[in-house]
Parts: C-alpha cells; structure tokens; sequence
C-alpha cells in the first residue's frame, strides 16, 4: 500500500499540469490584471490627441513595459513627436501607467497607480465601457481604468496571425515581446486590424496593454480572426481557474489515497 500511496503525489502533479490544456482548438483565455490610474496623475487629460501607430518602441523594456518611441529614449526614424508627450516614464522610457511600483506621476512623485483585481476572460473581449473598477464601473470621473491582458498561444503550424483590435484611448499589442498593432494617442473607439510576421509553430507570448487616458469615454475590443489558434495563460498565472473536471481527478485521487492510508493505519501489525 505504500508504494500506491507513493504514486499519488505524482498522479495529482500530472493531473494539475494537464489544466491549461482545457482550452480547446480555438479557444483563447488570457488573464488580465486591473489598475486604476487616479484622475490627478500627471498624463491624465494632457496627451496628444490622434491614433498614433508610432508611439511605441517595437520591443518592451527591461520591465516588460512598452517604451515611448521618442529620440530621448533611442528612436532613430520615424519617431513619436505629438506633444503633450506621456511623462509616466521610466529613465530607459518605459511608459509606467501599468505599474503601481515605477509610477511617479502624482504630486511629489508619488504613485499614481494602483492594482485593484485580476481576472481571466475568453476572447473575443468587447467591453464599451471599460471603466474602474476592473470594467465595471459607470464612467472614468473618479479615475482612469488600465488593465494588461496575458496568455500564451498555440500556433499549430507556420503562419501569420491577424488580429482585430479597437480602443478608447490607447492599446499596444505585443507578441513575444515585440509589438504588432498599436492605437496609441486619446482618441474615440477606432476598430480595425492587425497581422503579425510568419511565426513557427509552437507557443508565442501575447499581452495587450490597455489605458483610457481622457473622459469621457473607454472601451476595448480584441480578439483572433485566424482560425485554429488556441491558448490560455501559463500555469503559474494565480488566476487561470482549474477545470472542474481536472477538480474533480484530483479529489477522487486524493479520497483513494485517503482511503487506503486510513486501511493501512487500522490493520494490526503482526509480531515476528
């Protein structure tokens, strides 16, 4: 019996490893984490008005964040110039309305950012309204919503992926790290799409950075128009729920082990 008991471990491990599986062919979960940017942070109401596709660098920085793509910060051509420019920034550029940590853009140089839920959603994403709290809130008069969107996908064979992508204000879309689409700039809800460069087959990091920069006004819509594309967030994402039927192997695992280590304890041991 102690050897059975001893594949018990190893059978729950492998069941729980078997969860971001659940996302069938085409299916698309990403996880997503909130932030509320309060309303006297210094970017708020004062950036540059217009759909820029040049706002950002085409990698993220040190950080993880997008990087303001202006000479300051390494651009060489074709570089954002729109004044105002964002001033949540980093020293390498790093645009900081995605981090409670690095933002400075309230009085003193304080943060202005704040971390208020984490979710995890099924694409296509369409919320016209996306105001704080985490989406649900009726306007953006107490502050701005900002959220960041995570997964990692399953490309099955070499191909291009199209994306369509719409937001009030601004929206980045990296794919392993380097930017497809970008809707930079407070503008209205400005629909439309995207395609990436050939990828190889296997998985490619996805994220989406989301801000509403200016009332009234915030939405975003995303989703992947090229079929046969699955993913679903990495198994270390806290918030990427465990399918009840993998619950439900692990609990019946768990009872049999239970069950025959209870047995083991009442069985008399014998003298020699």
């Amino acid at each position: 019996m102690k050897a059975f008991r001893n594949r018990i471990a190893p059978m729950v491990a492998a069941a729980m490893a078997l969860a971001p599986l659940a996302a069938g062919a085409g299916t698309v979960t990403m996880s997503v984490t909130y932030y509320t940017i309060a309303e006297t942070d210094q970017d708020m109401d004062h950036v540059a008005h217009g759909i820029f596709t040049n706002e950002v660098q085409s990698r993220l920085g040190p950080d993880g964040l997008p990087v303001l793509n202006t000479a300051a910060y390494g651009c060489l051509s074709g570089c954002f110039t729109n004044t105002p420019l964002p001033a949540d920034v980093t020293a390498s550029g790093e645009i900081t309305w995605w981090s409670p940590s690095l933002n400075k853009g309230g009085s003193g140089g304080v943060s202005d950012v704040v971390q208020t839920g984490t979710a995890v959603i099924t694409l296509p994403f369409n919320n016209p309204n996306f105001y704080p709290p985490n989406g649900t809130g009726p306007n953006d008069v107490s502050g701005f919503q900002a959220a960041v969107f995570s997964t990692t996908l399953s490309v099955p064979s070499a191909e291009s992926i199209t994306f369509n992508v719409g937001s009030d204000d601004a929206a980045f879309v990296y794919l392993d790290g380097s930017v497809v689409c970008q809707l930079g700039g407070v503008h209205g809800d400005s629909p439309g799409s995207c395609t990436s460069g050939t990828l190889t087959a296997g998985s490619h990091t996805l994220k989406v950075f989301y801000s509403d920069l200016e009332q009234a006004g915030a939405g975003l819509t995303f989703g992947i128009t090229t079929a046969g594309i699955s993913g679903a967030p990495a198994p270390t994402t806290p918030t990427t729920p465990v399918p009840p039927s993998i619950l439900l192997t692990v609990a019946g695992l768990a009872c049999i082990g239970l069950f025959f280590g209870y047995r083991g304890l009442r069985r008399p041991h014998r003298n020699a």
